[in-house]
């Protein structure tokens, strides 16, 4: 009878090991599986969220780029406080210099004073300007020139005296004035 007692005990025992561990081993991998779900999802919204930011940069970058008239201040092609218009970067200042020290300003800025390619983009700027005046990179050396050395073909100049060599724009058109006048000025260059 303490054979059959033993042996019954034994089986017992047995069975009831595997039992004990398949209680726990159901825990285990549910737990296990629960973690690896959450940070299954974890990863998949980092993903999208960092895909949602790179498309929304993206599109922003390619809006500024292609934008013929954007001040967007956070577009990476103009610096700050200079305005993004077509493939150039216009800068007006507020503070006010004579000619040759507003043409040193925007050298040392990479760019020149405005010069006007047409009429067009000059009427555009015009219908910016309030009353005030900028200098611009027109001079009268022999005749009216942009500082790139072409002449003044698609507008006149407005001048009073002999005097006045240096153009400026203001609401009316351009306009003469003497270069040691303190005006404000415009500088542009080619986005980069």
């Amino acid at each position: 009878m303490e054979m059959i007692d033993n042996a019954l005990y034994s089986a017992l025992e047995l069975s009831a090991v595997p039992q004990a561990q398949n209680d726990y081993r159901p825990q285990q991998n549910a737990s296990s599986s629960r973690c690896s779900f959450f940070r299954h999802r974890t990863t998949i919204a980092s993903g999208l969220l960092s895909a949602v930011v790179v498309s929304g940069l993206l599109c922003m970058w390619t809006l500024c780029r292609s934008s013929k008239h954007t001040t967007c201040a956070s577009c990476p092609s103009c610096p700050d406080f200079w305005m993004g218009y077509g493939d150039h970067c216009y800068y007006f200042s507020m503070e006010k210099k004579d000619w040759n020290s507003s043409l040193e300003f925007c050298l040392a800025k990479g760019s020149q004073l405005l010069m006007f390619t047409d009429n067009q983009e000059m009427n555009l700027f015009q219908s910016f300007l309030d009353k005030d005046f900028y200098w611009i990179g027109l001079r009268n050396n022999s005749g009216w020139r942009w500082e790139d050395g072409s002449a003044l073909n698609f507008s006149r100049i407005l001048s009073n005296s002999l005097i006045q060599k240096c153009g400026t724009i203001g609401k009316d058109g351009l306009q003469a004035s003497s270069c040691e006048v303190s005006l404000q000025w415009a500088c542009k260059k080619v986005r980069l």
